[in-house]
This record gives C-alpha cells, structure tokens and sequence, in this order.
C-alpha cells in the first residue's frame, strides 16, 4: 500500500474514531464547533481575509477561522484544525491562496487533516443514513437535494459533490461535473425568486435531525408547511420561510410528524457552539 493510501485510510479510522468518543451516532451529522468544545479546544473568529484556519497547540488548544468565508467552508476548517489536533500535528496555519489544493495534496500533515476532515463529517454511512430518511438515490440525485444534504451535513455544495465523487466513490466523475454545473446561488434564486444574491438559504425538512441547526443573521430557512416557530425566528408572509432577523435560540416544530429541532443564531464573530 503507497504511503498516501495509508495516510487516507488512516485519517479516516481517525476521524470514526473522534466520532466514536464523542458519542456522535455514525446516522447523524456532526457539528464541529461542539466538537471542538467537547475536545477542550477553543473556537474563534477573526476578520482575515488571507487565511482559512490556524491551528495554535501551546497553552490551551486554539482553532482560529476566518469569519469572512462561507458557513460550510468554515465548518469544514475547523474540522480540518481538528484534525490537526487528533493527529498532534503542532501549530499550524493555513493560508487561502493559489497554489493551496496543491500543498494540501502535496503536504502529508495536510493531507491527513483535509481527508480527516472530510469523514469526520461526511462519511459514507451517515450521508447514505440522510439518503435514506428522504428515500433518495444515488443515481438520480438532483442539485437540489444535493444542496440540502449538505445543509444537513453542514458543508458546502462542492465540498459533498467532490466527496461523492473523490471521497467515497459513490457516483462517476461525469455526474459530479454535471452536478457542478449548477451553482448554489443557482440554487438559492430557485428557492426563494430572488435576483440579487442570498447570504445562505437553509433548506430545512422533517428529517433533519444529530445536530442543531446553525444559521447567521439575515438567513433564511427554507420550511415546509406545517412547520411551528418559537424564539429567535419570524416567519415569511408566505410561510415558505424563517428568517433570522437576531441572534438568540429558537426552535422549528412540525406537529405532524412529531418533530423539532433547535436553531442557533449567534452573535456576529461568535461560534454558535461557544454561545
């Protein structure tokens, strides 16, 4: 087996095993920044446009994001900080510029955290047990619902398809292009008729369930109807929506199938998890 083989396969018995020790079902998605809470480590934000993540072992273990990147692209980096503390990698930082999939690919202490990363939170069981709850398959998988499972997930639309694709096998090169070829402001305009672009559109469903759902001020929560309100939330004329207009706890209620979830909006430069 070549040396990127084991560390692949290695980072990915890490990151089952993170999962594993704290209690995060395999079926359910898994929020890194309650991770990170539960692991010791401190979680936060900063205005740096030139960074993704830094990683500061020393003292009391420090993951630093960058506020200015999207939801699920942070979650991803502190997942992958998160690697580099389970594997002990020491300081470490992370720039955004040109050349960073190449030294991600190149590096191995990057490596191992991207790949931990990707199974800490998308592994193959708990994306097929999301598939399941909303009777999707692979085959016929829609930008839509590829959308929404990585809501669910709480990564980013590209990062799943990739994973898809490179990650975990389960469609061809050629579905994961076609899949790109839709945007997820695409998306966003789909959902609410909008011209002008969405910070972040929820689309949330009776089926979400492992994790609270973690949300800005100024998104929008795409609900089917039916769904009930309480907190920090206001609803649309229309009802297709909850808004986050500040930032507080609330909860979604669906009282015909007996569920509900709990939604997170903190305050500006303030991890929900850290709350």
């Amino acid at each position: 087996m070549s040396q990127k083989k084991l560390l692949f396969s290695g980072a990915i018995a890490k990151a089952l095993q993170v999962r594993r020790r704290l209690g995060i079902s395999i079926e359910d998605p898994a929020s890194p920044l309650d991770a990170a809470e539960k692991l010791g480590v401190e979680v936060r934000l900063a205005d740096l446009p030139s960074m993704e993540g830094m990683y500061v072992a020393s003292g009391r273990p420090t993951i630093i994001l960058s506020s200015l990147r999207p939801h699920g692209r942070r979650n991803f980096t502190c997942a992958h900080e998160l690697g580099h503390h389970a594997f002990g990698h020491g300081e470490q930082f992370d720039e955004l510029t040109s050349d960073r999939s190449y030294n991600r690919a190149t590096d191995s202490k990057e490596f191992q955290a991207d790949c931990f990363a990707a199974f800490f939170l998308m592994p193959k069981a708990t994306i097929e047990s999301g598939m399941a709850r909303r009777k999707l398959q692979y085959p016929t998988l829609s930008a839509l619902q590829v959308y929404g499972l990585a809501n669910w997930l709480g990564v980013g639309y590209s990062t799943l398809v990739n994973h898809l694709v490179n990650g975990i096998g389960a469609i061809s090169r050629a579905a994961g292009e076609n899949l790109l070829r839709t945007t997820p402001r695409d998306i966003r305009r789909e959902l609410t008729g909008a011209t002008s672009p969405l910070r972040q559109v929820l689309l949330v469903d009776q089926y979400w369930g492992g994790r609270a759902i973690d949300c800005e001020v100024g998104d929008l929560l795409r609900i089917p109807l039916g769904f009930e309100l309480e907190g920090a939330l206001e609803v649309s004329s229309d009802r297709a929506f909850a808004i986050a207009k500040k930032p507080g706890i609330a909860r979604l209620l669906h009282s015909e199938s007996d569920w509900c979830a709990f939604v997170r909006t903190p305050s500006p430069k303030v991890p929900s998890a850290c709350r």
